[in-house]
Formats: structure tokens, sequence, C-alpha cells
């Protein structure tokens, strides 16, 4: 089972570096990392210096690293098609049917961003990766999208208005099962959009970090995101303020009257100061860690992300403590699974479901029988003589 470290934050703010150099910082340490981004603008590209697909790409051969794109708009368009189809079978005969409904629901903003949390939600399930690195679409997006299940249950409402409708119709036929086939669609979504923000309401498993700039804009939303995630339960552990510009002390200060350049950056650094006291403030109202990052003298991506990840995970930077989902020993094998409760296990004891998902221990099945028992969060597995 995988750990989650969850990275989002205002659009331009550096987000897409801070989770790929998270990512090669756990890879570093020997931990099977995958690093997932939903953004649109796939910056993660730009930021690893090679293309990334919709696959798990494996980013290098000397770290245990992958990363994957995930096309929110396709996954969201894949359940909207299905959901079509199943109101019009429903629906599409009923005198004064309101189509529109369904274009209100997949235009609804943020609805794309919680088919990709969803899915981040079942990687976290499998054993192929010891820790899930998420880079998300815009702040905005996130969190409209963990309100999704309230819209969706007022659509759901609409829909057994309707449903209710068509049985006072006499003579009205409806195709057997179409109307319970939509309603379980809609329900089962509704569920497991829940079933991830019980996830992330768990500290134990789960890091969620905003990234933000020492600027209005930038204090702003982050503010904004923390009141809106702490009436929802979510605690935020860390809060990173991207591009700090450092103090270059009293000499360097001195001579901005007669150094365009020295004034220049001393402006900025000016600037920067009163936003710094309020991020101080706010971290300590909410008991959140506050990490600083200073702009850097060159560009942060491709082989410069572990010079990033070595001031970011350093002594004063983040901080996630995380335990490898398989520990292998001599005709052993221990799983550690953080929701323990939720599994359900194969004849075989070599495969696991979690909820309506299906997952293979990502390791060579050895012969013979297979014992099992639970120890704690983990389940040790234990074959031969």
């Amino acid at each position: 089972m995988a750990y989650l470290l969850l990275f989002t934050g205002k659009g331009g703010v550096g987000k897409s570096t801070i989770s790929a150099a998270s990512a090669v910082h756990h890879a570093s340490q020997g931990l099977r990392t995958l690093l997932v981004s939903s953004d649109p603008a796939h910056s993660t590209d730009d930021v690893l210096g090679i293309p990334i697909k919709s696959k798990a790409t494996r980013v290098s051969e000397t770290i245990p690293l992958w990363a994957k794109n995930l096309n929110a708009e396709e996954l969201a368009g894949d359940f909207f098609t299905k959901l079509q189809t199943l109101m019009e079978s429903s629906f599409g005969t009923l005198p004064g049917f309101d189509s529109s409904m369904l274009s209100d629901l997949s235009n609804f903003p943020g609805m794309d961003e919680a088919f990709a949390m969803e899915e981040v939600e079942r990687l976290c399930s499998s054993a192929d990766y010891d820790l899930i690195v998420f880079d998300t679409a815009p702040t905005g997006h996130t969190l409209k999208a963990l309100s999704a299940p309230d819209y969706l249950n007022t659509f759901l409402l609409k829909v057994l208005r309707m449903k209710a409708k068509i049985e006072n119709l006499k003579g009205f036929f409806l195709k057997k099962g179409d109307t319970s086939k939509l309603v379980d669609l809609l329900e089962d979504l509704i569920t497991r959009i829940e079933r991830l923000k019980s996830l992330l309401r768990d500290p134990n498993y789960v890091s969620i970090n905003l990234v933000s700039i020492a600027t209005e804009a930038g204090y702003g939303e982050c503010y904004r995101t923390v009141r809106y995630l702490d009436g929802m339960g979510i605690p935020i552990q860390q809060i990173v303020v991207n591009h700090i510009i450092p103090n270059f002390g009293e000499e360097v200060w001195e001579s901005a009257d007669n150094n365009p350049a020295a004034a220049l950056i001393k402006c900025e650094y000016d600037i920067q100061q009163p936003y710094l006291a309020r991020y101080k403030t706010l971290t300590s109202s909410q008991d959140i860690r506050l990490v600083g990052m200073t702009r850097l003298p060159f560009e942060p991506r491709s082989s410069r992300l572990s010079e990033v990840a070595l001031t970011l995970w350093g002594e004063r930077g983040l901080r996630f403590q995380i335990t490898p989902s398989l520990e292998s020993k001599e005709n052993a094998l221990i799983l550690h699974i953080p929701r323990m409760g939720g599994i359900k296990w194969s004849k075989n004891n070599w495969s696991y479901s979690f909820k309506d998902n299906k997952f293979q221990i990502p390791l060579e099945r050895p012969e013979g029988k297979i014992k099992r028992r639970r120890k704690g969060d983990s389940v040790v597995l234990t074959w031969g003589d």
C-alpha cells in the first residue's frame, strides 16, 4: 500500500518542481516512487525533461522512480459517456426530459479533477509503489473536486425525482433496471470520492502540502485553502513558500544606492518580508510546518532536481515518515497495509482487493502453500519449510 504525498497551490508557484524534486528525493532513498500529475499544462514533462504519458514511465535507471500524467478530462469523459447512455435509456422517451441536466453535471468545475484524484486513491491501494507523489491541478480545481459529492447528491436527487414521475405515468414503458443502474453509477462515484476524502484526513499515511509564494495573491490563496480544508476536516501538514529572496547582508544592501541590480533585488526582498511574516503567523496558529525555498541560481529541472531535493528535504525542510510497502525476507514477505480493514484476500494469498479494485503483489509468486497472519498494520506471508 502506497503512502500519498500531495502538493497543491496556485498556478505558477513552482508546484511541479517541488513535486518532482520530492519524488527524486524519496526514490533516491530506495522507495519505489510514482510521480503523478493531473495538471493540464503537463509541467511534469518540462521539469523532468522527458515526455510523460498516461502509462507509468520509468524516469531513471539508477533510482526506482516512475511518472505518469493523468488525463482528467478523458477519465471524466468515459464516465459521462456511460452516464449519458443510461440517462437516455432511462428517460429519453419521457415527455419533458431535460437533457441539460447532463451538460450541467459535466461542466461542473472540478469534476474532471475529481476523477483524477479518484485514480490516485486507487493507486494508493496498490502494492506497486511505496509512495505516490501527486502534483495536482491548480488549487481551485482541487478544492472544487472535493466538493463534487455535494453537487452529485443534488444531481442524484433530480434523477430520483424524475424516476418517481416516470413510475406515476400510466402506460409508460421503462426498461427494467435502467434507472437503478443509473442511480447505482452515481452513488458509486459519490462513495469513491467520499472514500478519497476519508483517506486525505489520515495524516499517518497522507501528507498534504501547499506550495505558495510571498505575494498578496499567493498568500491570499494559501490562506483561503487552509481555511477551506480545515472546514472539511482535512489537515495540511506543511506549506512551502517558494522563490524567496535570501538576505545577502548589509554590504550588498548598502550598495543598492549605486548598483541597479542590487537595488532591484533589495526591492523584491523588502516586498516579501511582510508576507513571510504573515505565513509564519498562519502556520503557527494552525500547527503547520513552514518551509522556505530560496530562489535558485539555476533552472530547477532534469538532473538538477537532486540539488533542489537536498534543500527541500534537508534539516529544515519537509518531513514525511514512510514505511516501504513490501519487505522481503527468506521464505517470507511483509506487506504493509495502512487501511487493513478494507482488504480482502484471494484464495492463493498472492493477490488482494480493496473495495472494487483488485491488485496483484508485484513479486513472483513462490511455490507451495502460503500462510498468512496479521501483524499490526501489516500482513506476513510465509511459505516453504
